[in-house]
């Protein structure tokens, strides 16, 4: 049996239910999906860096592929979606900042031109000589919200959207909530490797995404996008300030641990302010995006 491709098409820069599917895939059906880099290839030539330009990539940051629609997913339900591979199939496209600012929140704004790195091998070459490892993640995943539309570039607990968050990478599963029949899932804004906290800008690059989704239940707990890999549960939370985001992501894993671990509220406390860890997605977008997680080792047998 084929596999469905979903070309870097149609690209969208919103989240919406209005938008016609661009296929449909089966409960646990394997699908690879295409992406295009976030600043839409403008800077596949960095000599094409200019103001006219950055201002064309600031109205239209973050293409994503999408919407997929998953046959069985229903609004008040979620969505499961496996992340097998990330291929990344460019260069890595990097905007310089002149980083002179007093503020880094500033230095989004003193970028002055492009660079492209090579990604090969599992390494990103830096300069001649100089490379480090690649771990390609997926900067935007999202569902479709209900009752709004949403710039592919923001992010919210009930869609998921533009996380930036290293844990979306191969061998992860991402939890999210569907409203819309269908789900209608997106991908895109990915990125070779990502330090936490996306202050400057990171490898952009596109990529070839295998993945499959299936509709399950919605966990009554469950507030915002949630992780589970081999090894580690992630809750995911974007807020306001990134203190709120951290409590919050604390707050959402200790439920999951309650009602799918069936751990008492004292010993869920007791084993997360012992050994779960608070992270930082990114601090740059609208909403500030945080993580808590826990080794999975360290949970009851049973």
């Amino acid at each position: 049996m084929s596999v469905q491709v979903f070309a870097a098409e149609q690209l969208k820069y919103v989240y919406s239910a209005a938008h016609e599917p661009v296929g449909s895939v089966q409960p646990g059906e394997r699908f690879v999906v295409d992406t295009a880099d976030c600043f839409t290839g403008r800077y596949r030539n960095p000599d094409d860096f200019s103001q006219q330009t950055a201002a064309w990539v600031d109205a239209n940051l973050n293409p994503v592929t999408g919407p997929i629609s998953v046959a069985g997913a229903e609004p008040g339900g979620a969505v499961e979606v496996t992340i097998e591979d990330i291929e990344v199939t460019t260069p890595g496209h990097v905007v310089i900042s002149r980083c002179q600012a007093r503020s880094p929140a500033d230095w989004w704004h003193e970028e002055y031109r492009a660079v492209l790195l090579p990604v090969a091998g599992g390494r990103i070459q830096i300069r001649d000589g100089w490379s480090v490892p690649a771990r390609p993640l997926i900067g935007c995943l999202a569902t479709a919200p209900a009752r709004e539309t949403v710039l592919s570039r923001h992010e919210g607990d009930g869609y998921g959207g533009n996380l930036d968050c290293s844990a979306i990478t191969t061998g992860a599963t991402v939890i999210l909530p569907v409203e819309v029949a269908g789900g209608y899932l997106y991908f895109g804004d990915c990125k070779a490797a990502m330090g936490a906290g996306e202050v400057t800008c990171s490898p952009e690059v596109g990529t070839r995404i295998t993945a499959a989704a299936t509709p399950v239940p919605r966990p009554p707990a469950m507030g915002s996008p949630r992780i589970r890999t081999a090894a580690t549960l992630t809750t995911v939370v974007s807020g306001i300030s990134l203190a709120d985001a951290c409590r919050s992501a604390f707050r959402e894993l200790k439920l999951w641990l309650e009602s799918e671990w069936q751990l008492s509220s004292d010993d869920a406390a007791v084993l997360m302010g012992i050994a779960a860890d608070c992270g930082v997605c990114q601090v740059s977008n609208q909403l500030h995006t945080a993580t808590c997680s826990i080794d999975r080792s360290l949970l009851p047998p049973g």
